[in-house]
């Protein structure tokens, strides 16, 4: 399958054009689903978390070493606090889980009343996030002494999450509405609640922060391109199906949004995008990071033999 897949990848014009594939990458411990991605810029990392080996996998992008690390737990969603040298992981497995990414031992956890989904991590409050994966909480989480300080009640069932530190807020997409909300990090309350026109399901999340855009993938092959502060529909875009996670390269103004063995380009322009090429990939890859580095594209996916990362140089 591999061998077929990399034979795809290397003579197809669009991905020359646009991303240019390495071997994918098998991951030590065999086959397992994957879950959301994230990169630490700072100390130069890669994590894909692993639910279906209640592990995440790390790529050390210094060092060129993969190791899936062992969580004790089932985790959905990932982050890094890069100063701190911490990572923070949760999931199905009931709990948050944090790790030293020196050495990567755990350092420290906290029971949670449900499952997590996703995580992300203020930098200037110096909490974490954890959505409720299908329930109603966002759970703001003193991670120095792993204890709950605060529940945020939002719609039911959400997906994946933005934090900007520019504004103060969070970006949530509520799958069972279509919505996405916004709360405002500083007084932890939903200030607004958008509808998202045409958009269902929403799962995949990211931000332009500079140019004040939101972008959002629906299940059902809608990309939403939203005003970051009035939350207007700006453009709709027909997209693959599936998408779970999707990322944005700020610098170079492009959108990755993976799905059943393709992942699309989307090139920005001003608050409209154009649909610019559809790369081939593993079939199970719903997941992607980027790398703002060196706009390096990472993928995971998994098939009946093992279990794999794959990078994708981005042509600037």
């Amino acid at each position: 399958m591999i061998q077929t897949l990399l034979a795809t990848i290397l003579f197809s014009k669009p991905v020359e054009e646009i991303l240019t594939a390495e071997a994918p990458i098998a991951v030590p411990g065999g086959p397992g689903k994957f879950d959301f991605m994230n990169v630490d810029r700072t100390n130069r990392f890669v994590f894909a978390c692993h639910p279906g080996k209640k592990s995440f996998t790390v790529v050390n992008l210094t060092t060129k070493e993969v190791k899936d690390v062992d969580a004790g737990v089932e985790v959905n969603g990932i982050c890094a606090d890069s100063a701190g040298k911490l990572v923070y992981a949760a999931g199905p497995g009931n709990t948050l889980v944090k790790f030293d990414s020196t050495t990567w031992t755990k350092t420290g956890s906290l029971a949670l009343s449900g499952p997590g989904d996703c995580v992300q991590y203020d930098s200037k409050r110096g909490v974490v996030y954890v959505d409720n994966d299908d329930g109603t909480s966002l759970w703001v989480v003193d991670p120095k002494e792993m204890k709950l300080v605060d529940t945020i009640t939002i719609k039911e069932a959400p997906e994946y999450m933005e934090f900007s530190r520019r504004t103060d807020k969070i970006f949530q997409a509520i799958k069972s509405t279509s919505t996405v909300q916004l709360i405002d990090a500083v007084t932890r309350k939903v200030e607004s609640e958008w509808t998202l026109g045409d958009l269902t399901s929403p799962h995949g999340l990211a931000l332009d922060r500079q140019a004040g855009l939101v972008f959002v993938a629906g299940k059902n092959g809608k990309l939403v391109i939203l005003n970051s502060t009035s939350g207007k529909i700006l453009q709709t875009i027909d997209i693959v199906k599936g998408s779970d996670q999707i990322a944005y390269d700020g610098q170079l103004k492009r959108l990755y949004i993976p799905s059943e063995s393709k992942i699309q380009v989307v090139q920005i322009e001003g608050e409209k995008g154009t649909v610019v090429s559809t790369v081939p990939v593993g079939a199970d890859c719903h997941r992607v990071t980027v790398d703002p580095t060196t706009h390096d594209v990472w993928v995971a996916f998994t098939d009946k033999e093992n279990s794999y990362v794959q990078k994708f140089v981005a042509k600037s």
